[in-house]
């Protein structure tokens, strides 16, 4: 037959005093965790006072302004592009909704 420890030990009173310390660590880690993150991000957050607007930091669309009798096969090729690439910056780009002075996205920079 086994031995049994009986409950209420000293073994019993260690086991559930390392339990509540691991707990302990593990709630102190994630605090520690969570600061660290504040400080090392808080320059990069913008603050909700601050009244400078947001810088564009993506590609910037080049704009070509129709004129009368363009087509887009006439303004893809004048800036070097194919013509599926004039209708993939250009959407809602079709030959019947041009208009003079309609401004279309020939590129990106």
């Amino acid at each position: 037959m086994a031995y049994v420890q009986p409950r209420g030990t000293s073994h019993d009173l260690t086991a559930a005093a390392l339990r509540q310390a691991t707990r302990f660590v593990a709630i102190a880690a994630y605090a520690v965790a969570v600061a660290v993150a504040f400080v090392l991000l808080s320059p990069v957050l913008p603050s909700r006072g601050s009244a400078t607007a947001a810088v564009p930091t993506g590609p910037q669309p080049v704009l070509y302004t129709v004129s009368s009798g363009d087509t887009p096969d006439v303004i893809a090729a004048s800036h070097g592009i194919s013509l599926a690439q004039l209708y993939a910056l250009n959407p809602n780009l079709t030959p019947l909704n041009r208009a003079q002075g309609e401004q279309v996205v020939v590129g990106l920079r």
